[in-house]
């Protein structure tokens, strides 16, 4: 009985996985008077299904559509002035920050301003994948995360930086996570905020 049951939970996951590729959509961003979304003036932040591609297209100005450092997806459409589109098809899980490199910055920690957006993406009816609260107690740092759930692994990594402030995109695996049944979870790392900026952390929800 245990294995028939396994066997059909592996075989919901596969299915869940086939459909989101058949299902994949197209998601367009206009960039227009040093923003994204959509004419004359909506600010749009999309939340997308994995396996989703995201097309933005230029309307008027010179900008670009470059994802921060130290993200699981990346991407960079170089500086353009219409007509011109990019599209990027996102294959991670999680929230992805970006900017144009004209009109706004990369603030580190893979944070941006100015002229900039985020694209969440999700698997069909799950709620995203990201890091949720960061909290130092004492010389250690309690992370947070939302879940993938107990069809999904999920990975706490942590980036190579110093006490100083600087860092690489050299991410380790510090914790692991597989067959989640709950929504959150949360992982004390012990000494962290001795060794490196305590804000340099992320989730991969390998497939």
């Amino acid at each position: 009985m245990k294995t028939a049951a396994k066997s059909l939970l592996v075989l919901a996951c596969l299915l869940s996985s086939h459909l989101a590729a058949a299902l994949a959509a197209t998601n367009t961003i206009q960039i227009f008077n040093f923003d994204f979304g959509a004419l004359p003036s909506t600010h749009i932040n999309p939340i997308i299904t994995l396996g989703d591609t995201v097309t933005w297209v230029w309307t008027n100005g010179f900008h670009s559509t470059t994802a921060a450092p130290g993200q699981l997806d990346s991407w960079d459409s170089g500086v353009h002035s219409p007509p011109f589109s990019f599209s990027h098809t996102f294959g991670q899980l999680g929230t992805f920050n970006y900017y144009c490199t004209v009109h706004g910055f990369s603030a580190g920690c893979r944070g941006v301003g100015a002229m900039s957006g985020i694209v969440t993406v999700v698997l069909t009816g799950s709620p995203p994948y990201q890091v949720t609260g960061i909290m130092m107690q004492g010389s250690d740092i309690l992370v947070t995360w939302v879940t993938g759930g107990i069809c999904q692994t999920n990975i706490l990594q942590r980036a190579t930086g110093a006490a100083d402030g600087s860092y690489t995109n050299n991410f380790t695996d510090i914790f692991t996570v597989v067959g989640a049944t709950g929504n959150t979870t949360n992982f004390l790392d012990v000494g962290a905020a001795t060794n490196f900026p305590f804000c340099y952390y992320r989730v991969n929800v390998p497939q």
